[in-house]
């Protein structure tokens, strides 16, 4: 318990100083969860803790931050005041309480959007991660081997691995173990040193392991649409080529499953019967209460994390819980900085248009274009540039994408189509990941090619 102390009086120190590594260790401290492991740490507010010195470092380090302008910021913000409103005609008493809930996750954003600014943060933090989700799938299956059915890894239940704490869940255990899987085929693919390779490779044979012994149908689809995606994504050519080598890498996906144990295949099997699977059809009742919540109170919903209070079970869909308790107008603006998050990868994924101008996602002027010497190449400063009379063209182009960068960016755009097809099935509307996600996709503007404008001369 001394190491879990030190580490979040050293975490706080490193976000006043520099906030990314203050993020990287407040992003630790949720994954690993040291109060569900020594209950008496929590005297301490942990994560209180490190969200104060992350707002302190990111005020004293301000100017080092990353300064666009996102409309996600005023769709989010929007979103936190409508859900000030319901709760105001629906329960004043749980505004405190839901307020600091929302605006705690609303703060991920915000430090994962400012904060990531180059592509080694990226693969930095997502190493780091990778590691601690390492260690808990490890943890799980030294103690099963150990102490057998009675492990604590275990669920009674159904005999399905869970984790510990808030991961006392075998889909939530399941799902953590695929979360940075895009990042390490990244590192598989990219990365010349053998070494990183083999621990890649041994990380990932650790993990899927694990995902198996959850017996997590809605997780095991999803690795296997992550290994689809990230290929489909890298792949050289237009859709068409890409929709083709994706078809391909699927069939041979389905084709690896056949020679996956018998359990597994028989969970798997389920999903094709999902109409008389008692788990699917509670969700579906769920989810057509949520409807009937919208319909009682189209104006506001029933009101932030209200929920229970209208039916006995959980939403089990972040998106119809988003729309019961805010309402239409909070599901439009949710799905709307969903559409906004996508978009930030556009310059990765689609060929620019040489002669385009257009401005940014967000609505803000577009960028000074870097003017380019006509001989050498070079930035022109000041009146170095030459005359009007010696140009005969000029277009704004793009630097060349980098391949490195764009792998990473490729294995964030698969997290994020990951987590938001999870929780589908979940109830993760305000959940810290949600909006730490939609950071990383916010952030991706940062790493945007460079225009530049290139003149030619007779």
């Amino acid at each position: 318990m001394a190491l879990a102390y030190f580490f979040y009086f050293a975490s706080f120190i490193s976000s006043i100083i520099n906030p990314f590594w203050g993020l990287v260790g407040l992003i630790v401290s949720v994954l690993l969860r040291f109060q569900d492991r020594y209950p008496a740490i929590a005297s301490i507010k942990p994560f209180s803790l490190l969200f104060l010195g992350l707002i302190i470092g990111c005020i004293v380090n301000k100017d080092k931050l990353a300064q666009h302008k996102w409309k996600q910021d005023q769709l989010l913000i929007g979103m936190l005041l409508f859900s000030i409103f319901g709760l105001l005609i629906m329960n004043p008493g749980d505004i405190v309480f839901q307020t600091w809930e929302f605006i705690s996750s609303l703060a991920f954003y915000y430090f994962a959007s400012r904060i990531m600014q180059k592509p080694s943060q990226f693969a930095i933090l997502f190493a780091v991660m990778s590691c601690c989700i390492v260690f808990m799938g490890y943890e799980a299956i030294v103690d099963v081997a150990k102490n057998g059915e009675e492990s604590i890894f275990i669920d009674p239940r159904n005999g399905r691995w869970q984790g510990l704490g808030y991961y006392a869940n075998a889909n939530e255990f399941g799902q953590l173990m695929i979360t940075t899987l895009p990042f390490l085929f990244a590192a598989l693919i990219m990365k010349n040193n053998i070494i990183i390779k083999l621990v890649a490779v041994c990380f990932i044979a650790l993990l899927i392991f694990v995902v198996g012994k959850t017996g997590s149908r809605t997780v095991m689809v999803l690795l296997g649409l992550m290994v689809v995606g990230t290929i489909t994504l890298r792949g050289n050519g237009n859709v068409i080529k890409k929709g083709l080598t994706g078809g391909i890498v699927g069939i041979l996906v389905l084709l690896g499953l056949s020679f996956a144990p018998g359990p597994i295949q028989e969970r798997l099997q389920t999903v094709l019967d999902a109409g008389n699977d008692k788990s699917f059809q509670g969700r579906t009742r769920a989810w057509d209460h949520g409807f009937q919540m919208v319909s009682w109170y189209p104006l506001t919903g029933v009101g932030k994390g209200q929920w229970n209070k209208y039916h006995g079970l959980m939403p089990h869909n972040s998106y119809v819980q988003i729309m019961a308790e805010l309402g239409p107008l909070g599901i439009f603006l949710f799905l709307w900085v969903l559409r906004l998050c996508f978009q930030e990868f556009k310059p990765f994924f689609i060929e620019p248009d040489p002669k385009s101008d257009s401005d940014p996602p967000d609505g803000s002027a577009k960028p000074e274009a870097t003017k380019l010497h006509p001989v050498w190449g070079t930035p022109v400063v000041g009146n170095s540039e030459p005359s009007s009379s010696s140009v005969e063209t000029s277009a704004v182009v793009s630097e060349p994408i980098d391949m490195q960068t764009k792998t990473i960016v490729i294995a964030v755009a698969v997290v994020m189509a990951g987590w938001l097809t999870y929780i589908f099935l979940g109830n993760q509307g305000y959940a810290v990941w949600t909006y730490f996600y939609i950071g990383l996709c916010a952030a991706v503007r940062n790493l945007h090619p460079k225009k530049m404008v290139v003149e030619q001369t007779n």
